[in-house]
């Protein structure tokens, strides 16, 4: 059974980027009771945030997406014999990273460095790209909207962050930073084609 001893740095290094951070379950990926209202309460403040997980080491760190500026594009990888729909069964693609890289082939116009952002290695072997949201625009979260295995969280949504450990049915293990520079800019065409 193997989960972080302390998950408060990851917590702490969330908040000094600016992004809002709210505790999630232990092993799990659901808010904990006290936190229903987690957009709300959630906290860049390094004292709540040592209170907390001082009180609480082993439970999960969660990033709303919303408040801190962010857009995630999460890539998944397909679950037990889940096959691509019609229009993504092609040769070549057997995740969210596989269709996100054919969505930049056709609509990136030569932008090969759309994937140099704060990059997050998720339980099952997926990736979380983070980017920063531009001003004055209003996203939502997605789910499959972008293609097969790709959702988006923006406002109103959360993303598991880094340091956490999930052990659900469909699979279990530490989210792990893979990439620690600065997030870049949500790139044009993805904005295009989230519009």
């Amino acid at each position: 059974m193997t989960t972080p001893t302390n998950v408060l740095p990851y917590a702490l290094a969330s908040a000094r980027r600016g992004w809002h951070v709210f505790p999630l379950r232990t092993r799990a990926k659901r808010p904990v009771r006290t936190f229903t209202d987690w957009e709300r309460h959630a906290t860049t403040d390094p004292a709540a945030i040592r209170a907390h997980w001082g009180a609480h080491p082993t439970h999960n760190v969660a990033i709303a997406t919303g408040p801190s500026g962010l857009i995630v594009v999460d890539l998944d990888t397909p679950k037990d014999s889940e096959q691509p729909p019609p229009e993504w069964a092609r040769p070549g693609i057997t995740n969210g990273a596989d269709v996100l890289a054919a969505l930049a082939q056709q609509h990136a116009d030569g932008d090969t460095g759309w994937s140099e952002t704060f990059t997050v290695t998720t339980r099952r072997g997926g990736t979380h790209l983070y980017y920063t949201a531009p001003k004055n625009a209003s996203y939502r979260n997605t789910s499959g909207r972008l293609g097969w295995l790709i959702d988006t969280r923006a406002t109103g949504g959360y993303v598991v962050g880094p340091g956490s450990y999930v052990a659900d049915t469909d699979g279990r293990g530490p989210y792990t930073v893979t990439n620690p520079s600065d997030t870049a800019p949500l790139p044009r065409w993805l904005a295009t084609l989230l519009e």
